[in-house]
């Protein structure tokens, strides 16, 4: 989620942020010594990367070498479900750098308990989306990864929070391409092993469809239906420092 190959909407332009001189004043005044420099972000509309607004704020950490500093935030706040998608493939290229976040996720004891399936045709994502009722907007996507897990899970069920993790992974990477995302189960998993081709023993799958939004490009949002910030945190005990 490089400055270089972002390409979220919402301004055009971002800041980046170079390393101070000595890095170790950073890490004592923190952000009061960070040196803002003017980058721009490239469009999923495609328009040119010249086209600028105002500027949105990013994140260095002191430990990083180089002069440019991922927007992960901006992926962070502007990746939501995405379930209508425009007409519109999505290249090759994207298509394997969000593969690519997926495989470098973590994992316990990097068991890396999954394999991708990934599906373009749409003949087969018609039939993919009817593995469960609340993957309808499979049908509809330019591309669905189907993350299927291990023949066997421990008793702790951990694959599940691993699928997940590599889940989060590419719908953030897609996010940073201005690419939207949305996840499902899967109830028919007979029907799912067959329009994939999986072997009978891996018998539990998610879903991650993928499109260009069909409504909106991707911006950060500033107010997401999400519970307040100090409803959901506790410091130190449940109901602390509230």
């Amino acid at each position: 989620m490089s400055v270089a190959g972002s390409r979220l909407t919402g301004g055009g332009s971002t800041s980046r942020y170079t390393r101070p001189a000595n890095a170790s004043t950073l890490a004592r005044t923190g952000p009061a010594n960070w040196l803002p420099v003017r980058a721009t972000l490239f469009r999923s509309s495609g328009h040119s990367a010249s086209e600028s607004a105002e500027p949105r704020v990013g994140r260095l950490s002191g430990a990083c070498p180089y002069d440019v500093w991922v927007q992960t935030w901006d992926a962070i706040t502007a990746r939501r479900n995405v379930r209508d998608f425009a007409d519109r493939p999505i290249a090759a290229d994207d298509l394997d750098r969000i593969l690519e976040a997926g495989r470098r996720s973590p994992s316990s004891q990097n068991w890396q308990p999954w394999d991708f399936v990934l599906v373009t045709d749409r003949a087969q994502l018609a039939e993919l989306s009817q593995v469960f009722a609340g993957a309808y907007h499979v049908a509809q996507s330019a591309a669905t990864i189907a993350i299927v897990g291990p023949a066997a899970d421990n008793p702790y069920r951990r694959a599940q929070f691993d699928l997940g993790q590599a889940a989060m992974s590419m719908a953030l990477a897609a996010a940073d391409l201005g690419i939207g995302s949305c996840h499902a189960g899967v109830a028919d998993m007979a029907l799912a092993q067959r329009v994939l081709g999986l072997p009978s023993d891996r018998d539990w799958a998610i879903l991650l469809s993928l499109g260009y939004p069909a409504d909106r490009p991707l911006a950060p949002v500033r107010n997401p239906r999400r519970r307040p910030f100090d409803e959901v945190v506790h410091r130190g005990r449940w109901g602390g420092g509230r």
